[in-house]
């Protein structure tokens, strides 16, 4: 009997302590969630290379168990208005981001992404080129057009 009652002692325990662990960690991200909304911008990203990293962090459990982290370095056009001038400059940055929209991410490519100071909410599209677009609509009538028919030279048959 006092084996039975140990345990779940035991169990009750552990149960507290994961829900109060779960509550704290819910605030946590609501308070990230509010300030992300409240910080994010949308620019347009060409990104130049992507990488996963194990970076340690600076204090507490994550300063002894390295992480993973998804980084994407990339290059973005940031606007600013300076005395009544505005100037655009071209910076390259190191973003860090989810799993999920590293996943969605490809080198060398533009998208628009809502981006809050280093980290990458989310990608909401990717910018075509002009080039790609048209060299995509010229791959896409040859391949409809006539079958390959003999070229006459000079207007003269072979």
């Amino acid at each position: 009997m006092r084996y039975w009652l140990i345990l779940l002692s035991v169990l009750v325990f552990l149960i507290i302590v994961y829900t109060l662990f779960y509550l704290w960690a819910r605030r946590r991200q609501r308070k990230f969630d509010e300030q992300y909304l409240a910080n994010k911008e949308r620019h347009e990203v060409f990104v130049l290379a992507k990488k996963r990293v194990r970076e340690r962090g600076p204090s507490g459990v994550s300063k002894y168990v390295p992480l993973p982290t998804y980084q994407v370095t990339g290059r973005v056009s940031v606007g600013q208005t300076m005395r009544g001038v505005n100037v655009n400059r071209v910076t390259t940055v190191t973003f860090r981001t989810t799993k999920e929209e590293y996943d969605k991410i490809e080198v060398n490519r533009k998208y628009k992404m809502d981006i809050m100071g280093n980290y990458i909410g989310s990608v909401v599209t990717e910018v075509s080129s002009k080039r790609l677009k048209n060299a995509q609509q010229r791959r896409q009538r040859e391949e409809t057009s006539a079958p390959n028919t003999p070229r006459r030279w000079f207007g003269r048959k072979r």
